[in-house]
């Protein structure tokens, strides 16, 4: 799944038509999940908040769509999550320096329990929706903040027991600076 993804990415951001402008950045992200656990008899839904970061690219084309890939990763108490996503973004020009965009997610993602080995971690693809807005500082720097909202089905069965804990949706708020490389 990663190795489709990364070579989309490269594909897109390679291909003269799509890559205008190449923007390499960092994100600072607060995630939130929802978890299902469930032992057979009884399920029960929690949700739990953490913060990481995300590295990514971005390429415009004719200043009304972005591609963007971005991986990241988020470090929970007892476990953490990595993704890598390709999103497409519609944009909206505010102004000169400000553009609003909406846009589709995918890609996959891996959860692993603390002191666990990459073999014992739960893969899932994962789509979603995302929008924010852009912040043009230079000609060679962008702020950016937005919202994305991803569903998956990453499924992690417990040794030892029957309790099967399930993150079906995760939450994002985050903050990032771009520069054109």
């Amino acid at each position: 799944m990663y190795r489709t993804i990364a070579l989309l990415l490269l594909l897109l951001l390679a291909t003269n038509s799509y890559a205008s402008k190449l923007f390499w950045g960092i994100s600072a992200i607060s995630q939130k999940i929802d978890i299902t656990l469930d032992d057979g008899i009884t399920t029960t839904r929690t949700t739990d908040d953490a913060t990481g970061f995300g590295i990514y690219a971005d390429s415009y084309y004719q200043n009304k769509y972005r591609l963007n890939g971005t991986l990241s990763y988020i470090d929970y108490s007892s476990f953490s999550i990595t993704s890598a996503t390709v999103s497409a973004d519609y944009l909206l020009p505010v102004n000169a320096q400000a553009t609003i965009f909406v846009g589709a997610t995918i890609g996959g993602a891996s959860q692993t329990y603390s002191n666990s080995g990459i073999g014992d971690s739960a893969f899932d693809a994962l789509y979603g929706l995302q929008t924010g807005a852009i912040m043009l500082i230079s000609n060679k720097v962008m702020l950016e903040a937005g919202y994305r909202l991803k569903f998956t089905g990453l499924e992690t069965e417990f040794t030892g027991t029957t309790i099967m804990s399930t993150v079906d949706e995760l939450n994002e708020a985050y903050i990032s600076l771009t520069i054109l490389m």
